[in-house]
């Protein structure tokens, strides 16, 4: 029986970077060992502990920067992204502890707390999904994404065996969702227009962008793992700063209605 594909240990997956290497590694059916050869190192025991050491910490030594790209067969520009993603993480937290002295930075320090607190728990909280892109990027009327929640309108979760399966079964489940997501909603999305594609959002990254990959509406797949925005919220209320309308409708059915139907 062959080793088991890697799988993370406590810690490493803190980081974009982390993540990411361990997602591409399950994708390719990876075990720890195959993933250390194609890194290059010709001592095992050395090539496990550097692999640890980026995992637990997101620094990327000079060698294993040297092969990583082609070790998890991703662009040498996207992975630019997902460590320039980790460079930031860790940029912000070790800021976390700095003392302020001017106002500005105390609130500039307010907003980074903010931005950590908030991202370690879109994390904790993350599953791979399809993020549903569309026309128009800003929902108009925006109080009826506010009413319905940009969430349910550009989200779709994905069955259990979705998540787990490898590349070419996961196409296949993908497959059959997109295909009944567009046809259900003709085309389009209330306040955001038609829709022009699909991304299976995988990895969580930070500061407001993840990675996944592009398909088209058809359900096949568009392209290679890219950099994703994640989705904004629409808000509503009474008066400024008031959201306690955002999502009234959000559990209400939302009925399309085609051209030339009876009315």
């Amino acid at each position: 029986m062959g080793s088991a594909t890697i799988q993370a240990d406590i810690g490493e997956d803190k980081y974009p970077i982390g993540r990411f290497i361990l997602d591409r590694a399950r994708v390719l059916g990876l075990t720890r060992s195959d993933l250390v050869h194609r890194l290059g190192y010709r001592d095992i025991g050395s090539g496990h502990e550097a692999l640890s050491a980026v995992l637990l910490s997101g620094l990327v030594a000079p060698h294993m920067a040297n092969h990583l790209a082609d070790a998890v067969e991703a662009d040498d520009a996207l992975l630019g992204s997902v460590i320039g993603a980790t460079t930031r993480q860790k940029r912000d937290e070790t800021r976390l502890d700095h003392t302020l002295w001017k106002l500005q930075d105390v609130m500039l320090g307010k907003k980074r707390r903010l931005r950590v607190e908030s991202e370690r728990a879109y994390v904790a909280a993350f599953r791979p999904h399809l993020h549903v892109q569309t026309e128009r990027a800003v929902p108009s009327p925006i109080f009826v994404a506010a009413l319905l929640t940009v969430t349910r309108l550009r989200i779709i979760h994905l069955p259990d065996e979705g998540l787990t399966a490898n590349d070419q079964a996961r196409d296949r489940i993908i497959k059959p969702i997109i295909i009944d997501h567009w046809r259900e909603n003709d085309g389009r999305v209330p306040a955001f227009g038609g829709i022009m594609g699909y991304v299976l959002v995988l990895v969580a990254g930070y500061g407001g962008f993840d990675f996944g990959l592009p398909y088209s509406i058809t359900g096949d797949r568009a392209g290679a793992i890219q950099k994703v925005e994640r989705l904004g919220e629409a808000t509503l209320g009474t008066r400024r700063g008031d959201t306690r309308l955002t999502g009234l409708l959000k559990n209400s059915p939302i009925r399309v209605i085609r051209a030339g139907e009876d009315k």
